[in-house]
């Protein structure tokens, strides 16, 4: 059989779900011809889709050396970076964008490197390139909103999540970060409102831990990533103050009631643990504090 047959054949194959047949076919054309580089780029596809990144890694190369061209260069760049070595990852995506300029993915998994590398500059460069190139990209806003929030740049976080909840209305995650803004700003009655509608038009809001990975897509890791990270620490953060409650009533006299920005805080932590009605009273209780004070 001519080898461009036992191509068609083996994708055939791959695509009825005989993947082994698939493989099988694929390695006898590169026996018969080591340089068609279509089988070296279907077998990366394989072995991506597998899990099997080294190999995934080692074909796309192949296929790369052979013919290098946008696919084949994004791929190796994401296989690499789901391996692990995303110094490497980097410059295939750099060079993936010497092929066009404005691919978005391209830009996307790049502010995802480089926010994994701490390096917060370019991850916003790449996040904002990304609106630049599209203004409404669902992944790209979702990033931004949580960049700014994790860096306490609550105004321009607050604009990506308004922008964002717009476009895409109906996110239990990025609502619970707006309240928490609105309150941080002094604005509570937007925020208790707000917390007020989610609880009586999300059904899915107390089941906050469990929406949390449905919710996003791969492409959304910054999101993701962003939201586990302040979950884990209001998990920390709500098991030591439970903590401090519990010893207060052997001692009451050693308690005394949280700070106003204490009480923000338990706010979110309950939010992000599903418990609603807690966290409407101590953002209550931080209102009422700070009016009592007269603090701004």
């Amino acid at each position: 059989m001519e080898i461009p047959n036992l191509f068609n054949e083996a994708v055939k194959q791959e695509r009825s779900g005989d993947v082994e047949s698939a493989k099988k076919s694929y390695k006898a054309i590169l026996e018969a011809d080591p340089n068609y580089h279509l089988a070296y780029q279907n077998l990366g596809v394989i072995s991506a889709r597998e899990g099997n990144h080294s190999d995934a890694v080692y074909y796309f190369t192949k296929a790369f050396q052979l013919n290098e061209n946008i696919k084949n260069c994004y791929n190796l760049a994401v296989s690499l970076y789901r391996k692990g070595e995303l110094e490497k990852s980097v410059n295939f995506l750099k060079q993936t964008l010497t092929y066009e300029k404005k691919f978005i993915s391209a830009h996307l998994l790049l502010a995802q490197i480089y926010q994994k590398l701490g390096n917060d500059e370019k991850t916003e460069i790449y996040l904002n390139n990304v609106i630049k190139i599209e203004s409404n990209h669902k992944s790209a806003l979702g990033g931004l909103a949580m960049f700014y929030y994790e860096r306490s740049r609550y105004p321009e976080s607050l604009k990506m999540i308004e922008r964002y909840l717009v476009l895409y209305p109906g996110n239990t995650q990025l609502r619970v970060i707006q309240s928490e803004i609105l309150a941080k700003q002094g604005n509570f009655k937007a925020s208790a409102n707000l917390l007020v509608d989610m609880v009586k038009t999300d059904t899915g809001f107390t089941n906050f831990n469990e929406t949390l990975s449905s919710a996003w897509k791969e492409e959304d890791e910054i999101v993701k990533e962003s939201l586990e990270r302040i979950q884990t620490k209001a998990k920390k953060k709500l098991k030591e103050f439970q903590t401090k409650l519990e010893l207060s009533k052997e001692n009451p006299e050693e308690f005394s009631p949280p700070e106003p920005q204490d009480a923000l805080d338990l706010s979110l932590l309950y939010l992000f643990n599903g418990n609603p009605e807690k966290a409407m009273q101590y953002l209550v209780f931080a209102q009422k504090i700070k009016e009592n004070t007269g603090e701004s």
